[in-house]
């Protein structure tokens, strides 16, 4: 088994990692988090080219240049002697496999015609290969680098069909990062302790950024199809079957009118069951929505909850206090933070809203 590879001492020193025997995954994703700070995507595809020439013996097909800089990454590993567990190898020989078969025979000429959802697909995966540089970009640059990723997609001529992929690609991404920031697993805790939380929620963000990009793009170019008129529910429609509590005895307090969380910027609530105290955080201008018994159009990364230990205090501490004291209320609770989920029950008060 390899020695653990000390991250900080590597970077003190900016010197490159050397790998020896079996990688643990939080040994790789220490190695990998080096490389993202300390080298480029030139520098991910140029180790790609060498490990197909060198190791494989074969010449580089043009889709490395597609590969995300992690696969370019881990062809490094692997050349200077890391040997990758059995999960991620199974994964980089697949890989490799499917892109060796891209490698042309020399001199045979084939009649095959490559479909059109093949060349989605390959058009679709190089803009996912850019995307991602925009990743590394942001780490390299401690989050300083301005990035545009619709202006990386228009500039890649991108279409609506291609917007499918990408979009599926930075979803499963952004669930990588958020599942970081809520997970109790100490080997991903470990993996990813070079990042801090606020950074975490800016790669977050960015992931955000492009599915609303490419929704935004897939949007502008369908021209030629007439938007359907949806029939608009009034704010006593919307929340119709929404299940709360009216009032809580025992704090002597009392939901307000669900209606005002139409369009309203935040919600707090409180869980009497629970006492976990939380607030939902709109996603956009047009503000929180209900459907049924559920808060809909809210940001999964800044609405969080609390467990109070004396909710007496706490609770009429967000009724009473302004909008700058507010923003402090949850950050001064010294609890655990978790994600909400959406739902609203018969536990639930609903404390206040800002518009």
């Amino acid at each position: 088994m390899s020695k653990s590879i000390d991250i900080k001492a590597i970077l003190s020193n900016n010197k490159e990692p050397k790998f020896s025997g079996e990688l643990s995954q939080t040994q790789l994703t220490q190695a990998l988090s080096w490389y993202a700070q300390n080298r480029d995507n030139k520098d991910a595809t140029k180790y790609a080219v060498e490990y197909f020439k060198k190791k494989l013996k074969i010449p580089a097909p043009d889709a490395l240049k597609s590969q995300g800089s992690t696969f370019g990454f881990i062809c490094r590993i692997v050349s200077l002697g890391g040997v990758l567990n059995a999960s991620n190898a199974t994964w980089f020989d697949e890989t490799v496999q499917k892109i060796q078969k891209q490698v042309p025979v020399a001199k045979v000429i084939t009649d095959t015609v490559v479909s059109i959802q093949d060349h989605i697909k390959r058009k679709a995966s190089e803009c996912i290969g850019e995307l991602e540089g925009q990743i590394d970009d942001l780490i390299i640059t401690e989050f300083k680098s301005n990035v545009s990723p619709y202006a990386t997609m228009t500039g890649m001529d991108v279409k609506a069909a291609h917007t499918k992929f990408i979009i599926e690609h930075f979803k499963t991404r952004r669930v990588e990062y958020d599942n970081v920031l809520t997970t109790e697993d100490s080997d991903i805790k470990e993996g990813y302790s070079n990042f801090t939380k606020s950074q975490l929620k800016k790669l977050i963000s960015y992931c955000d950024q492009v599915i609303v990009d490419g929704m935004k793009l897939a949007g502008e170019a369908i021209k030629t199809r007439k938007p359907r008129k949806r029939k608009t529910k009034s704010a006593d429609q919307l929340i119709v079957k929404l299940n709360y509590a009216k009032d809580f005895a025992d704090l002597k307090i009392t939901s307000i009118d669900p209606k005002t969380i139409i369009g309203a910027t935040s919600l707090w609530v409180y869980n009497t069951k629970t006492r976990k105290l939380g607030v939902y955080h709109a996603l956009d201008a047009s503000g929180l929505n209900i459907k049924g018994s559920t808060v809909l159009n809210y940001s999964e990364s800044k609405s969080v909850s609390k467990t109070l230990r004396k909710p007496e205090v706490t609770v009429h501490e967000v009724l009473k206090a302004g909008k700058v004291a507010l923003r402090n209320v949850l950050t001064d609770i010294r609890a655990a933070e978790k994600p909400l989920t959406g739902r609203i029950n018969t536990d639930t008060i609903l404390l206040r809203v800002s518009k």
